[in-house]
């Protein structure tokens, strides 16, 4: 053979990746390699939100709801994307297209598990606990209220006292009256109907109620606060004659519901709570509040309260008010908790999420710093990479996270099953 003889190339059917079946591997495994990318990408920017204020814009928001709503899941998907490189590497094929998936992935995998690991120590290092199956699944009782009727009817309105029994029965059951979120103008008894029974399935017996809303012609900053007062006082009552330990009463509360919650409870210990009801007699001093980043200072929450989603703090306030703080001081005094705060407080949880900037957590740090230095009993339970309403699900680990610390808190405190 001469020197310039040109070796003959293998047959075709002598080739790697000739077959068909070998073609469509091929395929699959890049096809792999672009989930796991798309995964890991979507993943590693939910992660890099956290780095931003959730009122900033839309998709940090998005960052703040979803790691206590789904950080274990972005765990398991983060599992997922690795091994879908793994073809791709076994192969040493597409160099570039592996190491930015394999790159995404990794940061994926490690900002997931931190962060979700940091909302779980938080449960544990304020004494809950998270229960990861219920977590993966977001499984949550799902029955609605045993009884549901009015528990007063004020200005032609009834409002409703929806009646959560726990499973063992009534009798000797530690009581809980619920205030739901909103505002001031929305949100229901019935939408928070989930939490509720959440913790009457704790053993818990529950009153949900509902007061009347504020809109912008009426201003109900006297109005709301007399109507849980009066519920208060049904709660306690109805309780009692259902064979429930009414000598054991808390009232829980969230956001708005929060901030009604502690000046209930506030109020009703200085003697100075007025009900919508006042031939129930006196509104009972509860045991405990529980309040889930409340509205505490309306005044800063007006002030410097976002609003991402067009729900306007400075708005709201001032419909509340019937005017902004600034221009009604007798009724922000009137409905500030810190008015009322003394050593006859009742003992205070405050549930709340650092990185609320709707109702800023700032505002909150402050109201419970100075009760405490008046000698009130009030504890703070910070929940890192929480956002306003973090709970929302009462199975995922925000909402387990919340229940776990508050059943905790009033099991110290004997008021819990």
């Amino acid at each position: 053979m001469s020197e310039h003889t040109v070796a003959p190339r293998p047959a075709p059917e002598h080739r790697a990746d000739v077959g068909p079946g070998r073609v469509r591997f091929a395929r699959a495994r890049t096809v792999a390699a672009v989930v796991a990318a798309i995964i890991g990408g979507f993943i590693a920017l939910l992660a890099l939100g956290t780095a931003f204020g959730p009122g900033e814009f839309v998709g940090t928001l998005a960052s703040a709801f979803a790691w206590p709503f789904f950080g274990p899941q972005f765990v398991v998907l983060s599992v997922i994307a690795g091994l879908l490189c793994i073809p791709l590497w076994r192969a040493r094929r597409r160099p570039v297209l592996r190491g930015i998936a394999t790159s995404l992935v990794a940061i994926a995998l490690v900002s997931s598990t931190v962060i979700t690991g940091v909302i779980v120590k938080s449960a544990y290092d304020n004494g809950g606990s998270v229960n990861f199956a219920q977590a993966l699944t977001l499984s949550t009782p799902i029955e609605g209220p045993d009884e549901v009727m009015a528990y007063v009817t004020v200005d032609g309105e009834p409002q409703q006292a929806r009646v959560f029994v726990p499973e063992g029965g009534a009798s000797g059951a530690p009581v809980m009256m619920y205030i739901h979120g909103g505002a001031w103008y929305m949100g229901s008894a019935e939408a928070s109907d989930q939490i509720a029974r959440s913790f009457a399935s704790a053993g818990f017996y529950v009153v949900n109620i509902d007061y009347r809303l504020t809109n912008s012609t009426r201003a109900t900053w006297d109005k709301a606060p007399a109507d849980v007062a009066c519920g208060l006082a049904w709660t306690s009552e109805r309780a009692a004659t259902d064979g429930a330990d009414a000598d054991r009463l808390t009232v829980v509360g969230d956001s708005a519901g929060g901030h009604l919650s502690m000046l209930l409870g506030w109020s009703a210990a200085d003697g100075a709570a007025a009900s919508s009801c006042p031939e129930r007699g006196d509104v009972p001093v509860p045991d405990a509040v529980v309040a889930s980043y409340p509205v505490a200072d309306l005044m800063y929450t007006s002030d410097n309260g976002t609003a991402p989603l067009g729900v306007d703090p400075k708005v709201f306030t001032r419909n509340f008010l019937g005017g902004s703080p600034a221009d009604q001081p007798e009724r922000l005094r009137a409905v500030s908790p810190l008015t009322y705060v003394s050593e006859r407080t009742p003992p205070t949880l405050i549930v709340q999420p650092e990185r609320d900037d709707f109702i800023p957590a700032e505002g909150n740090y402050g109201v419970a710093a100075d009760a405490q230095r008046a000698g009130a009993d009030v504890t703070v339970a910070r929940v890192p990479f929480g956002y306003h309403g973090f709970d929302g699900l009462p199975g995922s680990i925000g909402g387990q996270t919340r229940s776990s610390i508050v059943v905790s808190w009033l099991q110290g405190l004997g008021l819990a099953p």
